[in-house]
Parts: structure tokens; C-alpha cells; sequence
């Protein structure tokens, strides 16, 4: 498969520092996005050192190697966060989300923890590929969709798993044939969390480039406050 992507991240209108970092490797066809814990000293130390152990790796990876497992690989890398967090800041840790995509001839395959997002677009079939792990997520799996207006607002930002807290941190990971004609998209909840699911799906779907969709995404993020850090990337599939 040829890919042309794009990716961006944006500090927002609130938030004092840019806690997210990404990765575009296109030579691997390997995507990442990662959001460090605000409430945890060094989210950007944390999201910034999970870039750059993916970057190591892939060094060490013949462009037509798959990975055997990105479950492996993000466990990998969750040793070394916990422990450099350990030793770092010994009360608290060092924590983050990350998501990770991987293009493999006609294969996509996703390794997610935390709460940043993946979404496929193939024609008008648009659907969200990842599960937030989240108290939002808990709650509503055990009391339902009806009982939404009784959960506590913080839930929707209390993550109940991330990368860097817990070295047997469980993670999702999934594996869909794509095609040619196909889109991804790869964010923070910077984005989705402030901006619906619609409109998200309205401009992955505009006859644009992968760079102006993404700078349209957050500029409607913005527009709407910008109360978190964004970070968004766009892989057109062709």
C-alpha cells in the first residue's frame, strides 16, 4: 500500500505546555500518537520518551518487517517508562496514552492504551476502531448509555489505564484489511473529546490533503476553546 500522511500537534488556548508528541515513520508505514498525564510531573517528558523509544526501535526494523506483535512492543516500553518514572519521580510515576498504527501490506494493525483515539474511513463507513479506557467507559458499561447525566464529570478524563504506571498494563490491539481509497486517523482527546464525531467525520471526508485536514481539525478545536493539547495525523491509503 502507498500512504501519504501528515500530522500535527497544537498546544491549545489553555494549557501552559504541549504534553503530546506523535510519530510519522512513513518508511515503516508506523503511526503513533501519545498525551502525557497533565497530572503527573513530566507528561511531556513521558509522551516525548515513548516517541523516541518507537523511534529506536524502528531503527533496529527492516522496512518490510512487521513488527510480530505491537502488544509486545508498547509492554517493551511500558518496563522502561515505569522504571525511569519510578526512579524520576518516586511518589507519582511517569504516565501516558499512546496509540500506535502499523500498515502491513493490506493489514492495519492497532496497539492502544489510554484514551487517544483511532478512527477508518472507508466511503461513508466512518467508525472510531479504539475503546477509550477510561472511568467514563466503566461506568457507562456497567450502568448503561440512559444513565450518562448521572456520572461524575471528571470520569470522562480519569484514565484506567496508561503507559508508564503498571508494568502488566493491559493492551488492545486489533487487526482490519484495509484498501486503497481507505483513510486513518490518529489523535489525541484534545480533539475528539471537544469536537463531535461528525465533524470529524465531515473533514476526513473533504477533497483536501492530509496536512490541510489536519490543520482545518485543530483549528476547529481552537475555535472551540482549545482546552486541552491537540495532536492530530491523517494517513490517506491509496
Amino acid at each position: 500500500m502507498q500512504l501519504s500522511s501528515y500530522g500535527i500537534t497544537n498546544q491549545g488556548k489553555v494549557r501552559n505546555a504541549n504534553e503530546d508528541a506523535f510519530l510519522i515513520d512513513e518508511a515503516h508505514q508506523v503511526f503513533a500518537v501519545a498525551d502525557g498525564l497533565g497530572g503527573l510531573p513530566g507528561g511531556a517528558e513521558a509522551s516525548q520518551r515513548i516517541i523516541e523509544l518507537l523511534k529506536q526501535t524502528y531503527r533496529h526494523v527492516n522496512a518490510d518487517e512487521e513488527r510480530a506483535d505491537l502488544g509486545e512492543l508498547i509492554l517493551g516500553i511500558n518496563k522502561i517508562l515505569t522504571k525511569e518514572g519510578s526512579e524520576a519521580h518516586p511518589f507519582t510515576g511517569l504516565g501516558s496514552t499512546l496509540t500506535i498504527a502499523q500498515v502491513i501490506s493490506d493489514q492495519l494493525l492497532i496497539g492502544h492504551v489510554g484514551d487517544s483515539a483511532a478512527y477508518h474511513l472507508r466511503g461513508d463507513d466512518f467508525n472510531k476502531i479504539t475503546t477509550d479506557h477510561t472511568m467514563e467507559q466503566e461506568f457507562i458499561k456497567r450502568a448503561g448509555e440512559s444513565a450518562r447525566n448521572l456520572m461524575p464529570p471528571e470520569y470522562a478524563h480519569t484514565l484506567t489505564r496508561c503507559v508508564g504506571q503498571n508494568e502488566n498494563v493491559g493492551i488492545d490491539q486489533l487487526r482490519l484489511t484495509i484498501a486503497s481509497g481507505d483513510r486513518l486517523l490518529l489523535c489525541t482527546d484534545g480533539l475528539n473529546k471537544i469536537i463531535t464525531k461528525q465533524q470529524i467525520h465531515t473533514a476526513l471526508q473533504a477533497d483536501a490533503s492530509p496536512e490541510v485536514i489536519c490543520q482545518g481539525l485543530v483549528d476547529h478545536a481552537n475555535a472551540e476553546g482549545g482546552p486541552d493539547n491537540i495532536t492530530v495525523i491523517v494517513v490517506f491509503i491509496q
